[in-house]
């Protein structure tokens, strides 16, 4: 050993190394080291297998084997300088001290990671999956210790945080071989609904790209504005393809059974008004109507009196008004009023 060595270990009694190490020592803790390898190797690639039994292959298997012969490793490197008499308590002191400066300049990677271990142990999708990840929707490719992959439909990559996806919702499109959609037809009102049912009912029957089990329903469901609308539910092979290829051919069966049945397929109407009837001049081309009226204060003085004048006279006409005038055979020369009763003119006469 270098007598730099021996001086450190001698010079405090509280030092890493207590004493001079001999040619053993190091033969000794060099197969130690050794053996913690080749253990570790073999525990990952055990841990590898069981766990791609368990949750099938990913990150979660390659992770979880490497943080095994990680620990593994350890363990043998800690018991390897113990050998060597090498004190290891101030040692671990600073690695955990070291490791959680680590760990809290490095939180959302260690999130991520962890996020990452408990999706894959919860799988609620696998590689190859269509799942709806927030707004993403696509093909799950990979898993790996930060994001999760995928690929749109439209052919672009897209990698999310494993965290975020962990902590958001979560739609798989093909976690079951079939899945239902819905589509909404609207009839006109004088449609015979029992005759428009059986049509779209047949309609749905002629898609070969809808199951047959479950059966296909076309079910009434609301008065609509302009139409009565009936809702088609029917069954289909669970992925995004085939879902859209069998409502293109849902939408071409409906429309081709409704024109051969005679029934309208009903949509919005709106009456638009010309406006030709519309008073041009309401007001007559006059501005100052508001102005030009009195105020209310002033009004209030002879409004009683006018309006008691204005009824004695209505009483007076209509009592007139039911004795009608009688026609004289000779009429004088002069002019008499029309409501001169048959006695005055007697008078007149004599």
């Amino acid at each position: 050993m270098p007598a730099s060595a021996e001086m450190f270990a001698q010079s405090s009694g509280s030092g890493i190394l207590e004493d001079a190490l001999t040619p053993t020592d190091w033969l000794q803790a060099g197969i130690i080291m050794c053996a913690s390898i080749v253990l570790a190797i073999v525990v990952a690639n055990v841990a590898r297998r069981v766990l791609t039994h368990w949750v099938g292959p990913g990150f979660a298997a390659v992770g979880v084997s490497r943080l095994a012969a990680y620990l593994v490793f350890l363990v043998g490197l800690f018991y390897a300088l113990t050998s060597l008499d090498v004190q290891v308590g101030p040692l671990i002191g600073a690695i955990g001290l070291g490791g959680l400066v680590l760990a809290l300049a490095l939180q959302k990677l260690v999130e991520n990671f962890l996020s990452g271990l408990i999706l894959q142990a919860r799988r609620p999708f696998k590689v190859g999956d269509t799942a709806l990840l927030g707004d993403h929707l696509g093909i799950v490719t990979d898993i790996d210790s930060r994001t999760t992959v995928l690929r749109g439909l439209d052919n672009t990559i897209v990698r999310l945080p494993n965290s975020d996806v962990a902590a958001g919702p979560i739609v798989n499109l093909t976690y079951e071989p079939l899945r239902r959609s819905e589509l909404e037809v609207g009839v006109a009102y004088d449609t015979n609904l029992q005759t428009a049912a059986q049509c779209l009912t047949e309609a749905l029957g002629r898609v070969q790209r809808v199951k047959a089990e479950p059966a296909a329903q076309a079910l009434l469901t609301r008065f609509g504005a302009s139409s009565i609308d009936f809702t088609l539910y029917y069954w289909h092979d669970s992925d995004v393809p085939t879902e859209l290829a069998t409502r293109h051919d849902v939408i071409l069966s409906v429309h081709q059974g409704l024109a051969a049945t005679g029934i309208t397929i009903a949509f919005p109407q709106m009456v638009v008004w010309s406006g030709h009837n519309e008073d041009a001049q309401p007001y007559r081309g006059r501005s100052d109507i508001l102005t030009a009226a009195s105020p209310p204060d002033a009004a209030l003085g002879p409004e009683p009196a006018l309006a008691r004048q204005l009824s004695r006279w209505r009483v007076r006409i209509n009592s007139l008004r039911r004795f009608p005038p009688r026609q004289v055979a000779t009429a004088p020369a002069t002019h008499r009023h029309p409501l001169i009763t048959g006695r005055s003119v007697g008078r007149g006469g004599g």
